[in-house]
C-alpha cells in the first residue's frame, strides 16, 4: 500500500485536477453555448475549473503517482487533444443549423457577401439567428447537462493521459460532418424548392416579356415569400436541429478508442 506525505498528496491531487481542467477547458473553447466568442475568457476558465473540481474526484484511471516531466507533458497534450476532439464533434453536429441558415439566406435574397458574420463560424445573420435559437432552447431544456455529462463520461472511453485513437477519431469527425450536411440540406429543402420554382417562373416571364424588369419587381416578392415560409417552418427547424444532440453520445463513443499508451 502506497503512503504519501501531505505535500505529495496535494501535488498529486493538483496534477489530477489539472488534467481534467485541460480536457474540459479545451472542450469549452468549441462547445456550443460555452465556446462562443462573446463570452469573456475569464468566465470560461472559471466554468471549466468548477467542472474540473467536481469531476476530478470521481474519474477512474487517474495516475497513482506523479510522472516524470516528459510523461506529464504528454499527458497534458493528450488531454488537450481529447478535449478538442469532443468540442469539435459537438460543434460540428449543431453546425447543420448554421449551414441551413446560409442556404436559406441565399435562396430568399437575404444574404450579403459583404456583411460580416455574427456567430463563431462567421455565418449570415439568419444563420446566426437560428443558431442563437438553438442554443437558447438547448439551455432552457437543460440540454447543457447532456454536454457536461458527455464530458464526464468521456473518461470511461478515453482514460486520462491517453491519446484518442486516430482512425476512430477521424471516423467520428467525418460522421459528425455527414450529419451536419445532411441536417442542413434537410432543413433548407423547402427554401431550395421555393428558390427553384420562383426563379424558373421568373425565367419564363422574362422570356415572354423581355422588356419587363422582372427581377427588380420580383425580388421583394421573393423576400416576402421567404419570410412567410421561414415563420411557418422555424419551429420545425429548431426542433429538428436539436435532434442531433440525441446522437451525440454515440458519436463520442465512436471516438472513444484509445491508443496503447
Amino acid at each position: 500500500m502506497m503512503h504519501f506525505s501531505l505535500s505529495d498528496w496535494l501535488t498529486l491531487e493538483v496534477y489530477r485536477t489539472f488534467l481534467v481542467f485541460v480536457r474540459v477547458g479545451a472542450a469549452f473553447l468549441l462547445l456550443p453555448g460555452f465556446g462562443e466568442p462573446f463570452l469573456p475568457t475569464q468566465m470560461r476558465i472559471l466554468a471549466a475549473f468548477a467542472v474540473a473540481v467536481c469531476v476530478a474526484p470521481v474519474v477512474a484511471g487517474m495516475p497513482a503517482a506523479l510522472p516524470n516531466n516528459l510523461q506529464m507533458l504528454l499527458g497534458v497534450v493528450a488531454e488537450a487533444v481529447t478535449g478538442t476532439l469532443l468540442g469539435t464533434v459537438s460543434r460540428t453536429v449543431i453546425s447543420g443549423v448554421m449551414l441551413a441558415g446560409q442556404v436559406i439566406s441565399q435562396n430568399v435574397g437575404l444574404s450579403n457577401v459583404f456583411t460580416a458574420g455574427l456567430a463563431i463560424d462567421e455565418t449570415t445573420s439568419l444563420g446566426a439567428m437560428l443558431y442563437a435559437g438553438i442554443v437558447a432552447i438547448l439551455f432552457a431544456s437543460h440540454g447543457h447537462y447532456l454536454i457536461l455529462r458527455s464530458l464526464a463520461d468521456s473518461y470511461n472511453l478515453i482514460p486520462p493521459g491517453h491519446f484518442p485513437e486516430v482512425s476512430a477519431s477521424a471516423r467520428a469527425v467525418i460522421a459528425a460532418g455527414l450529419r451536419c450536411f445532411r441536417s442542413g440540406g434537410q432543413l433548407a429543402l423547402p427554401f431550395l424548392l421555393l428558390g427553384l420554382i420562383f426563379n424558373a417562373s421568373l425565367a419564363a416571364v422574362n422570356r415572354a416579356m423581355p422588356a419587363l424588369p422582372v427581377f427588380m419587381i420580383a425580388n421583394p416578392a421573393l423576400v416576402m415569400l421567404g419570410l412567410y415560409l421561414l415563420a411557418a417552418t422555424v419551429p420545425g427547424l429548431l426542433g429538428h436541429g436539436l435532434e442531433g444532440w440525441s446522437d451525440l453520445p454515440s458519436l463520442l463513443r465512436a471516438a472513444g478508442s484509445v491508443s496503447g499508451g
